[in-house]
């Protein structure tokens, strides 16, 4: 009984590695290097876009990388996003990043809170609806 259930854990172990299955990159918090970065980062994006984003992150320019870096890897996509749209975070006025990242994020984290744990779709609650509060784009706030 010993002898079968050994070799099934050494099937399990030996199929695992077959397969690729690798431990969760650690994120311990700011600052990254770039090989933190990617690694992060390939946990987070979908296999196919994984070649695009590595070469994306090689022609960065270095105040996004440095922006990037020293932020929380969960504000990344926003960044991103926003550095697309033409905000930098290296200027003063208008076209700083801040409030675009700021705003994102919020929204992100709003959104998140319309799922449950395990994926479903949970909706905003009967008294957000009521309140009807929305962003300057039509977004329902439940904050």
């Amino acid at each position: 009984m010993k002898r079968t259930g050994l070799f099934v854990l050494t099937v399990i172990a030996v199929m695992a590695t077959a397969f690729g299955v690798a431990a969760k990159a650690v994120d311990n918090g700011p600052p990254y290097t770039d090989a933190q970065f990617i690694a992060i980062q390939d946990e987070r994006t979908p296999e196919a876009l994984r070649g695009e984003m590595h070469d994306w992150w090689a022609r960065a320019p270095e105040y996004l990388r440095k922006h990037v870096l020293s932020t929380q890897s969960d504000r990344w996509p926003s960044i991103i996003k926003c550095n697309y749209l033409g905000y930098r975070p290296d200027v003063q006025g208008p076209m700083n990043s801040q409030k675009c990242e700021d705003e994102d994020y919020a929204g992100v984290q709003r959104g998140k809170k319309m799922w449950s744990a395990d994926g479903q779709w949970i909706g905003p609650s009967e008294d957000c609806v009521k309140r009807d509060k929305r962003t300057k784009y039509g977004e329902l706030v439940c904050d």
